[in-house]
């Protein structure tokens, strides 16, 4: 089992991260495309089903790439129960900015080719929301998450303000053993996967 960075250096560390991008990506994308809708409405039915999220007023999703667990599924029936619906935009260099996404019409391709509001979308503050969607390479079930390396999220996530709950979303395939990790990566509260819901254990905050 991989440990976290206090028996890895940061070169260890990294070489770890990479490896496991590796293997994770393989394993996502080794994901039928016949079967990926069914596990998308699947994800969202937990995902919905969750008390940070039944009772929330709004969530931040994200623009899915392609091998990712598709939330537009997810985002429908949230705007079908009235939740405010809220997205990120790269501003920069490990910057993300967070918006309101009133009409999904509005989205357009972004720095990764991802679906992201305009500038000129009002801005929505993170530790206003109620909950945050986040996606991931790969995660392990306390929640550790593994990300594309451009830090992000873990920017995001790792400020002074409060953060609401953060639910990762996942395929099986991407749940492993451990994630190697250090006090700079930023855990989920929750991972859903389309058979299993993992919640970090109050050891673990």
């Amino acid at each position: 089992m991989v440990a976290s960075a206090a028996h890895l250096s940061d070169q260890d560390l990294d070489r770890a991260k990479a490896a496991l991008r590796l293997r994770a990506r393989a394993a996502r994308r080794s994901v039928l495309p016949e079967y990926r809708t069914a596990r998308a409405y699947a994800v969202a039915e937990r995902v919905l089903s969750l008390p940070e999220v039944v009772s929330a007023a709004n969530v931040m999703l994200y623009g899915a790439a392609p091998e990712e667990v598709d939330v537009s599924v997810l985002e429908f029936a949230l705007r079908e129960r009235g939740v405010r619906i809220a997205y990120p935009r790269v501003a920069g260099s490990r910057t993300l900015t967070v918006h309101w996404v009133d009409d999904p019409d509005v989205l357009l391709r972004g720095t990764f080719g991802l679906l992201e509001p305009p500038e000129t979308t009002p801005p929505a503050e993170v530790s206003r929301l109620s909950a945050i969607i986040v996606p991931g390479v790969a995660f392990d079930r306390e929640g550790n998450r593994l990300g594309f390396g451009g830090g992000y999220y873990d920017a995001l996530l790792g400020g002074p303000d409060p953060v609401p709950p953060t639910i990762g979303v996942a395929y099986d395939e991407q749940i492993v053993d451990a994630v190697p990790h250090d006090e700079r990566d930023r855990p989920t509260d929750v991972v859903v996967t389309p058979t299993r819901v993992f919640r970090r254990s109050p050891a673990s905050y």
